[in-house]
């Protein structure tokens, strides 16, 4: 009588936890993007600047780069392989908020780089480890 993984069994329970710790890693990155475009940790010209949005809200600093709500809800997730998975903001002054310009009038729009901050706070590749390895681990 065999005992324990068998050769043939191994592939299929490394994609199997592969896959796991994949969505799961991914699940909880997508949260934290959002999370990071509605928190209140953005600069804007400094604290006595006040900005009048679209949506009627007066907000100065540390101020969330949401206004209408349309960059937070174009967020799209995309599984490209089996292996990989990729997010776009299906707006087109997503790049101009994330990175931010310099104006043809002069000054500036700042970055607000909200997949790094994510990245900063989830450590997707540590966060899949752990989940990857605790799934082969049983």
């Amino acid at each position: 009588m065999k005992e324990g993984i068998q050769p043939d069994q191994l592939s299929r329970i490394f994609n199997g936890a592969t896959q796991n710790a994949l969505t799961r890693t991914a699940n909880r990155l997508g949260n934290e993007f959002t999370t990071q475009i509605t928190a209140n940790n953005w600069s804007w010209k400094g604290s006595d600047y006040v900005t009048h949005r679209k949506n009627g809200s007066k907000v100065t600093e540390p101020r969330d780069i949401v206004d209408l709500g349309n960059l937070r809800k174009s967020q799209n997730r995309l599984q490209v392989n089996k292996f990989a998975i990729k997010w776009t903001w299906e707006v087109d002054y997503s790049a101009l908020v994330h990175e931010g310009a310099s104006l043809k009038k002069g000054g500036e729009y700042p970055s607000r780089p909200w997949t790094k901050t994510a990245e900063d706070e989830v450590k997707p590749l540590e966060y899949f480890a752990d989940i990857l390895r605790r799934e082969l681990d049983g």
